[in-house]
C-alpha cells in the first residue's frame, strides 16, 4: 500500500510564526515533500505570512535548493460581491512557484451565484495552469458537508475543480470514512490530515480549526480508517495549527513523524 502516501506535504498554517522561506526549510528538515503557502490573505483582517512579488525569487531559489515543491496556494474566498479577476496576481505567483493548484473556500449562500463565480475561477486557474481545490468546512454558508461540496463541484462542471478534503472539517460536518468512499474518486485533489480531541460535532470549531489541532494520531479520530477511504493517489498533507508553546520545528517534526507512522501501520 506504498501508493498510499506518494506525497507529504505541510500547509503553513501548521507553523504560523516562519517567514515563507524559512518554512521551506522547515519542510525539508522534516522530510516533507510539499508545502501549502499563502500568496493572498484570507481576508481583510488577516496578516499572514505571504509570498509576494518581492520575495518570489528568493522563495523559489530555496525551493530549488531545498527539493521542495508547492502544493497549492491560499486562499481565494469566494464571497458575495468578490472579483475574481483581483485573485489573478495571486494565482500567478502561484503558477510562478510550480504550485499545482490553489484552494478557494465558499462564503456565499447563493448557488447560481456561487456556480458562475466558481467557474470563471476555475477558467483563471486554467489558463495559469492550477487547479482548484474546494475546501468545505462547517462553519460556512452552504456547501459545508462533503456530500454538498461534492455536488456543488459536480454542478459547476470545470474539470480543474476538485475537492480538498481537510480531516478536521469533515469530523466537525459530522462525515466519516464512508463519506469519502462514496465520493467520486475523480473528485478528490488532495487530503489534510491532523486529529481532534473528541468527535463531537460542533458549529463553533473556528478558534480549534486556527490554532488548536492535534498532531495524526494524538487523537482519536479513525484516521485509518479515513486514509483506506481515499483514493490511493492522493497527496496528503499535513496541517495541525498548535498552540506556539514548542519552537515550530519540533512541533512539525512531531506530526510528520505520526504521519509516517500512521501509514506505515497501513502498509504492514
Amino acid at each position: 500500500m506504498e501508493t498510499i502516501m506518494r506525497t507529504l506535504g505541510v500547509h503553513h498554517m501548521t507553523a504560523l510564526e516562519t517567514d515563507p522561506l524559512s518554512f521551506v526549510s522547515l519542510a525539508a528538515e522534516t522530510g516533507c515533500q510539499e508545502v501549502s503557502v499563502f500568496t493572498q490573505q484570507p481576508g481583510s483582517n488577516a496578516k499572514f505570512p505571504l509570498v509576494t512579488r518581492e520575495n518570489l525569487s528568493a522563495m523559489q531559489a530555496r525551493l530549488a535548493d531545498t527539493g521542495i515543491a508547492v502544493a497549492n496556494v491560499d486562499a481565494f474566498i469566494v464571497a458575495p460581491g468578490v472579483d475574481v479577476a483581483g485573485f489573478r496576481p495571486a494565482l500567478e505567483l502561484g503558477a510562478e512557484l510550480g504550485a499545482r493548484g490553489a484552494v478557494t473556500i465558499v462564503y456565499d449562500p447563493e448557488e447560481s451565484r456561487v456556480v458562475e463565480t466558481l467557474g470563471v475561477l476555475c477558467e483563471l486557474g486554467a489558463g495559469l495552469g492550477l487547479k482548484i481545490a474546494l475546501e468545505f468546512m462547517a462553519f460556512t454558508p452552504g456547501w459545508n458537508t462533503l456530500p454538498a461540496a461534492a455536488e456543488l463541484v459536480k454542478r459547476v462542471g470545470q474539470p480543474n475543480l476538485a475537492l480538498d478534503i481537510d480531516v478536521l472539517h469533515l469530523a466537525r460536518s459530522g462525515g466519516c470514512a464512508a463519506d469519502v468512499e462514496a465520493v467520486d474518486p475523480g473528485l478528490i485533489a488532495h487530503a489534510q490530515l491532523c486529529d481532534v480531541a473528541d468527535l463531537a460535532v460542533t458549529a463553533d470549531y473556528a478558534e480549534e480549526a486556527a490554532g488548536n489541532r492535534l498532531a495524526p494520531g494524538d487523537g482519536v479520530f479513525p484516521l485509518e480508517s479515513f486514509l483506506r477511504a481515499l483514493p490511493a493517489a492522493t497527496p496528503l498533507e499535513l496541517e495541525v495549527p498548535q498552540p506556539k508553546d514548542r519552537p515550530p520545528l519540533e512541533r512539525v517534526r512531531h506530526a510528520v513523524t505520526a504521519a509516517r507512522r500512521l501509514i506505515a501501520a497501513l502498509e504492514t
